[in-house]
């Protein structure tokens, strides 16, 4: 039993930074004020955060936006002003997608941050895996039900796609040699920063093709490989999970009794390593490359040890045949980013329409955003997607 379990007051929270719209769980002190399903300004430095679903789903959003907009924007002629309004939408969502991104990559390489129920060296073994050996593109899009990886092999002329192998790229830049041979937490902050990188380069959002093959496709790697190794626990898929909201009391459902246990394990091994810091004290440096730099090296991080305290230096399972890993993916989880694209892409215009139009168009803006909503509620009634997904139209 992990010290002081049974008697530290702290509770399981989801909260929410309005700041970057990450989503983190973390044991709260009720005399702190901070509920369940909270939103607050910013995440409070003091506090070790567990990434588990949705932490990485909630980007799918700012992706969704751009993807679903650039296909809106080859409707309209290249001279309809409508256009420059529309690549606004993209920006906005841009901006978002970094927020997250940097907040996650910064406090995972602080030692903030941890994935819950991942082994952190299968995580960089199936990540050099997709890099060295590739992966199926159509077994990627047929267990994440898109058509990302498939349409990028079709653009490039290529056609037999549904064959081809879906192979991890850094930057440009990058010592890809360097990179494999850091420790395993140290080279999911160099995944990350990669990935940021990417999203940073303005060339990436001239087309919707230059957008999936150098910046979506890499994340949805990335959640891919999360899901192939973490522990289905964290998935949050179990219907007593279901609902988390501040009113609902969530302590005793599957996944609060497993993020409560880990996180007080982890705590635990932190102040093993390093008693006189204690858990909290683990700040590192910020690590954005600056807007629109075509540098892409990997960044120096000082000679830091981050091999995750949680699991042994072996990756604790044999591969998984796609097929078998196909029946690890919850349909909740990847029906998302199916359904969920083009509501918040119709919630997004609506917005500019509530914004820059008259009266009588913004009376349609809020019908628009309040149809939106009742759609997303259901979706989330009829378990079609996770109760724990965004409404995109609940804020109007």
């Amino acid at each position: 039993m992990t010290m002081h379990s049974q008697t530290d007051p702290r509770r399981v929270a989801l909260i929410k930074s309005l700041i970057t719209k990450n989503r983190f769980y973390a044991l709260i002190d009720p005399r702190r004020g901070i509920r369940n399903a909270d939103a607050i300004e910013k995440i409070p430095e003091d506090l070790l955060l567990g990434i588990a679903y949705p932490c990485l789903e909630d980007g799918l959003n700012d992706f969704a936006v751009i993807r679903t907009t650039f296909e809106t924007l080859d409707l309209f002629p290249e001279d309809d002003p409508i256009r420059e309004e529309m690549m606004e939408i993209v920006n906005d969502a841009r901006s978002n997608l970094l927020r997250r991104l940097v907040e996650l990559r910064d406090k995972i390489h602080s030692n903030h941050a941890h994935f819950l129920g991942t082994d952190y060296n299968e995580f960089k073994s199936y990540s050099m895996d997709m890099v060295n050996r590739g992966y199926p593109r159509r077994n990627l899009d047929s267990m994440m039900k898109l058509n990302v990886f498939s349409s990028v092999a079709e653009a490039e002329g290529y056609t037999a796609s549904n064959e081809l192998l879906y192979h991890y790229e850094f930057t440009p830049g990058t010592d890809v040699a360097a990179v494999a041979a850091l420790p395993a937490r140290e080279f999911i902050v160099a995944l990350f920063n990669d990935v940021l990188t990417s999203v940073l380069d303005d060339r990436n959002y001239k087309t919707k093709y230059l957008f999936d093959r150098n910046v979506f496709q890499k994340f949805i790697a990335v959640m891919f490989v999360n899901y192939a190794t973490t522990d289905p626990m964290f998935y949050g898929i179990n219907r007593a999970d279901y609902a988390v909201s501040g009113e609902k009391d969530m302590d005793s459902t599957p996944l609060y009794l497993a993020i409560r246990k880990e996180l007080l394990e982890i705590e635990q091994r932190l102040r093993k390593d390093n008693p006189a810091a204690g858990a909290k004290d683990y700040v590192g440096p910020t690590l954005l490359p600056p807007h629109g730099s075509d540098t892409a090296d990997t960044p120096d991080f000082g000679g830091t040890d981050f091999s995750s305290p949680n699991f042994t230096d072996e990756a604790r399972h044999d591969r998984l045949s796609p097929e078998e890993l196909a029946s690890r993916l919850p349909s909740e989880l990847v029906n998302e980013e199916v359904l969920m694209g083009p509501i918040l892409s119709l919630c997004q215009a609506a917005r500019v329409l509530k914004q820059q139009g008259d009266g009588e168009t913004q009376r349609f803006a809020r019908l628009i955003l309040a149809d939106a909503c009742r759609l997303v509620d259901e979706l989330k009634r009829l378990n079609i997607i996770s109760p724990l997904s965004d409404n995109p139209g609940a804020c109007d």
